[in-house]
C-alpha cells in the first residue's frame, strides 16, 4: 500500500486548478471577439458591457481595444481591417498574427450571442477581482496592524469596489422597485420648484435634476437664454457646464463676457466642452462622472441634432431619440443639475406645433419644462433684439402659473428675452416677465404674418387645383382632388371654394348629391 497516495483536502484544492489559476473562460473571450469581427450589432452590444480589462488574456484585451477604436471612428470591422489596425499599432505579432483573428471568427458559435458571451467574460472577471480583494483582506487581517474596525471598513470597501462594475446598483435606482408613497399620502410632499436660472423678477426657469429644454428657429436666441441662465447661476456661486456641438470657445465665451460675466468667474465656474468625436459608452460614463464631481446646477447641451449625429443616432426615429436620452440627457440629469438641451424646430410653423425637429419623442422625454422660443425682432450689434418664451410643456406644473395665456397662441407666454447691444463690448440681457395688454405689436405682427402666409398658400393651391382639373378627363369630386394634390386638405378645400365662387371652377351635382368639379367650358359656359 506504499504506492497509494493518501487523500488530503489541501492536495485536492491544489490540484483542482482553481486555486492555482484565477477564474477564466478563454472560450467565451474568443467568442466575444469573434462575434465582434463578424457583426456590427454584436460590437455595439459588447461595448455596452465590457471596458477591456475584463479579458484574462492580454492579447484579447489588445484586440478588443483595437476593435473599439475602429468602431468609434466608424470604420468597417473584419479580420482583414483589424489586422491592418493592429499592424499599424505594432501589436499584430503579439496577439498571434492574422491567423489568430481568423481563428476567432471560426471559434464563435454564433455572433448573435455575443452579448451573452460578454456577460460571461464580465462575470468571470468579477470573480477574479473578488478573489484578489479577499486575498488582500486576508493578508491585512493576518498582519494584525491597525484598529479592527478600520480594517473591516477597508475590507468592505475593497470587496464593494471589486464588484461594483458588474452590478446595476440597488433596485430602486433602476426604477424597478416599490416607491415610498408616505410623503404623498401624509401631505408632506412638496412639488419640485423651478430653482435654476431666473427671469428678471426672480421666477426660476428650469427644474433641477430634470431634463428641460429650449427649442426655436435659428437665430431666435436659444443660446442667449442659455447663457443668461448660466450667468445667473454663476452669480449665485454655482458651477455650470456647457456642452457645445454648434459654436466654439471664442463665440460662447465672448458672449458671456458681453453680457457681464467676469473672466475670473468664467475661469472658476464655467466649464466648456466642445466634443469632437463619438465617445465609447465607457468614455461617456467617465465624462458624466467627472461632471457629477463638479456638482453643477445647470448643464446646457447646445445642438441636439449635431449631438445625435455625432453619436450615430437617427434624428427622426423615436427609438433613437429615446436612446439619446438614456445615453446622455438622463445620466446628466441624475447628477442633480437642470439639463437644458437646445434644439431646432421645423421651418413650417403650421406643422410645427409644440415639437422640435425630428421625432415626437423629444418632447415626451422632457420631464421638466420645455420652452418654445419665437423670434420677434432680430438680434444684432447696436440693436435691441427680442424673442418670446412660450411654455410647450410643464410636467411638474409649477411654471405655467407664472405665465400668461398666449392669446391667439395656445402656448402660455412666460418671458421675453431682450438683448440690447451697445457696440461690440457690452450688451444688456434681460428675461422680462410677461405684461398683460391687448395691443401687443408682436402679437399683431405674428397674426399679420400668419394671414399673409395663409393667403400665399391658398393662391398656390388654386393653381394646383386648376392644373389638375385641366388634365382631368371628367369632373372630379372634392375628395379626389384632395387625394391628388399634395399638402393639407384644408388648404385645398379653401382654394377650391374660392375658385368656385370666383367662377373659375364649375360645380355640378353628381351621384348621391356629391359635388363634381370641372373647368368652365370655353366661352364661359358651364361644362
Amino acid at each position: 500500500m506504499d504506492n497509494v497516495r493518501q487523500f488530503n483536502p489541501r492536495d485536492q484544492a491544489d490540484d483542482d486548478g482553481f486555486t492555482r489559476l484565477p477564474p477564466q473562460d478563454l472560450t467565451a473571450e474568443q467568442s466575444v471577439l469573434g462575434g465582434m469581427l463578424l457583426s456590427e450589432r454584436a460590437t455595439t452590444e459588447v461595448i455596452e458591457i465590457l471596458e477591456g480589462p475584463e479579458f484574462y488574456r492580454p492579447a484579447h484585451e489588445t484586440i478588443y481595444r483595437a476593435i473599439v477604436s475602429m468602431a468609434v471612428r466608424g470604420e468597417q470591422i473584419d479580420p482583414i481591417t483589424v489586422t491592418a489596425e493592429l499592424t499599424k499599432r505594432g501589436d499584430i505579432t503579439r496577439v498571434g498574427g492574422s491567423a489568430y483573428l481568423h481563428h476567432l471568427v471560426q471559434q464563435v458559435p454564433t455572433a448573435a450571442n455575443a452579448e451573452y458571451y460578454a456577460e460571461i467574460v464580465r462575470d468571470v472577471a468579477a470573480r477574479r477581482r473578488v478573489i484578489e480583494a479577499a486575498e488582500r483582506a486576508a493578508n491585512l487581517l493576518r498582519s494584525g496592524e491597525g484598529d479592527l474596525a478600520d480594517v473591516l471598513d477597508l475590507v468592505r470597501q475593497d470587496i464593494t469596489t471589486a464588484t461594483e462594475t458588474t452590478t446595476s446598483g440597488p433596485t430602486d435606482a433602476t426604477g424597478w422597485g416599490f416607491s415610498d408613497l408616505t410623503p404623498v399620502l401624509d401631505g408632506t410632499h412638496k412639488p419640485q420648484q423651478p430653482a435654476i436660472g431666473a427671469r428678471d423678477d426672480g421666477i426660476g426657469l428650469f427644474y433641477p435634476g430634470r431634463v428641460n429644454g429650449i427649442q426655436g428657429e435659428s437665430e431666435a436666441g436659444k443660446s442667449w437664454v442659455a447663457l443668461v441662465s448660466c450667468l445667473v447661476e454663476m452669480n449665485r456661486g454655482n458651477h455650470v457646464v456647457y456642452l457645445d456641438f454648434e459654436d466654439s470657445e471664442e463665440g460662447v465665451v465672448s458672449r458671456m463676457l458681453l453680457i457681464g460675466a467676469t473672466p475670473d468667474s468664467i475661469h472658476r465656474l464655467f466649464h466648456y466642452v466642445r466634443p469632437g468625436s463619438t465617445p465609447t459608452p465607457v468614455q461617456l460614463r467617465q465624462f458624466i462622472a467627472r461632471i457629477g464631481d463638479l456638482g453643477p446646477t445647470l448643464i446646457i447641451v447646445d445642438g441636439v441634432t449635431e449631438a445625435m449625429v455625432m453619436m450615430g443616432l437617427e434624428l427622426k426615429e423615436n427609438t433613437e431619440i429615446a436612446k439619446f436620452g438614456r445615453m446622455l440627457l438622463r445620466p446628466l440629469a441624475d447628477t442633480g443639475a437642470a439639463v437644458v438641451p437646445l434644439d431646432h424646430v421645423v421651418k413650417n410653423n403650421e406643422s410645427r406645433g409644440r415639437y422640435a425637429l425630428g421625432g415626437v419623442h423629444k418632447l415626451n422625454a422632457v420631464d421638466g419644462v420645455q420652452y418654445m422660443l419665437e423670434a420677434v425682432r432680430p438680434f444684432g450689434i447696436n440693436t435691441e433684439g427680442r424673442s418670446r418664451l412660450r411654455i410647450a410643456k410643464d410636467r411638474p406644473a409649477q411654471i405655467r402659473r407664472h405665465a400668461l395665456p398666449g392669446g391667439r397662441n395656445p402656448m402660455h407666454w412666460f418671458a421675453d428675452l431682450v438683448i440690447r447691444s451697445d457696440g461690440d463690448e457690452f450688451a444688456e440681457a434681460h428675461l422680462y416677465p410677461p405684461i398683460q395688454h391687448h395691443d401687443d405689436p408682436a402679437e399683431d405682427a405674428a397674426v399679420k404674418d400668419k394671414a399673409a402666409q395663409e393667403e400665399a398658400d391658398i393662391k398656390e393651391r388654386e393653381g394646383a387645383v386648376l392644373a389638375v382639373l385641366g388634365k382631368a378627363a371628367e369632373p372630379m369630386s372634392k375628395a379626389a382632388l384632395e387625394e391628388l394634390i399634395p399638402g393639407r386638405a384644408s388648404v385645398t378645400r379653401r382654394a377650391l371654394t374660392r375658385l368656385v365662387h370666383g367662377g373659375h371652377v364649375t360645380a355640378t351635382k353628381g351621384p348621391r348629391g356629391a359635388a363634381l368639379h370641372s373647368l368652365p367650358a370655353e366661352g364661359g359656359e358651364k361644362a
